[in-house]
């Protein structure tokens, strides 16, 4: 039997953020697993999507010449974004910042030391969740939020 009221994962996921106050988080999941898309292969190499706050992009670079070449490029990097990830969270500026892709990389990938979860209800819907990293993704994105 077919259940017909199920919704799609990230539809609800984005309905979680969005009720945590942080629609962006899911919009730049979205652009960092769709960024050699939206950048192409070379570039990808050589920069990374790290932030977004206030329609503001921050992409670590590899180097100087790469961020002196992106920014000549903003305009066109952002109408691709507009055309691959939607304009949900709009991105109005892209700034280029030269840093560590590894390091990048592994804030994105590495498993994070999370305090202890507080005792207490956890946030509606949440326990529903069977898989155990998915829940404790959730968990700690509602625990940071209630600390802002």
């Amino acid at each position: 039997m077919r259940r017909t009221d199920a919704a799609p994962l990230s539809s609800i996921l984005d309905a979680f953020l969005e009720s945590l106050r942080i629609p962006h988080v899911a919009f730049l999941v979205s652009l960092r697993k769709r960024w050699p898309e939206i950048a192409g292969p070379l570039v990808s190499r050589n920069a990374i999507p790290l932030s977004l706050r206030n329609g503001v992009l921050t992409v670590v670079v590899r180097n100087h010449a790469w961020a002196q070449e992106l920014r000549m490029s903003t305009t066109t990097i952002t109408g691709r974004i507009r055309e691959t990830v939607g304009e949900r969270i709009p991105v109005s500026d892209i700034r280029f910042t030269v840093g560590s892709l590894a390091s990048a990389e592994e804030e994105e990938s590495a498993p994070r030391e999370e305090p202890p979860t507080p005792a207490g209800p956890d946030p509606e819907g949440l326990s529903a969740i069977a898989d155990p990293e998915t829940r404790a993704s959730l968990r700690a994105l509602h625990r940071r939020s209630k600390e802002r």
